[in-house]
C-alpha cells in the first residue's frame, strides 16, 4: 500500500496519480476492468467528506501498469479547510478488494 500526503489550496484543482503495486514484489498490478473508490475523512471511521469513483472523478490511465488518476475539482474543496485522511480501494474483476493508498490531505485557506 502506498502512502501519499499532500497539501493543496481550497478551490484549486488537484490531480493525484497512483500506481498500484504488489506489496510482495513491488511490480505494477494490472487494474484493467477494476473499480476504484477514493474517500476523504476528517478522521478514520467518520463519514466521508468527499468521495470519488471510477464513474465520477477517477480514471484508469494505464490499467496494464496499474496507474489511475484521481481528479479533485476546484469545487470539491470550497470551504474545505483542514487536515483530512484519504484512502483508495480497488475492487478487482475477481471481486477481491485491496486498499492501495492512504495518507493525509491538508487543504489550506485560499485568499483570492
Amino acid at each position: 500500500m502506498a502512502t501519499q500526503n499532500f497539501t493543496m489550496t481550497e478551490g484549486d484543482t488537484k490531480l493525484l496519480d497512483v500506481t498500484v503495486k504488489d506489496p510482495n514484489t513491488g511490480d505494477a498490478v494490472n487494474i484493467t476492468g477494476s473499480t476504484i473508490s477514493w474517500k476523504v475523512f476528517k478522521g478514520y471511521g467518520k463519514t466521508a467528506s468527499l468521495t470519488k469513483t471510477t464513474t465520477s472523478g477517477i480514471s484508469i490511465t494505464d490499467g496494464a501498469n496499474g496507474v489511475f488518476r484521481i481528479t479533485i475539482a476546484a469545487g470539491d474543496t470550497a470551504n474545505f479547510v483542514g487536515t483530512y485522511n484519504h484512502e483508495a480501494q480497488v475492487t478487482f474483476s475477481d471481486a477481491t478488494i485491496q486498499t492501495v493508498l492512504r495518507g493525509t490531505m491538508t487543504v489550506e485557506q485560499g485568499f483570492i
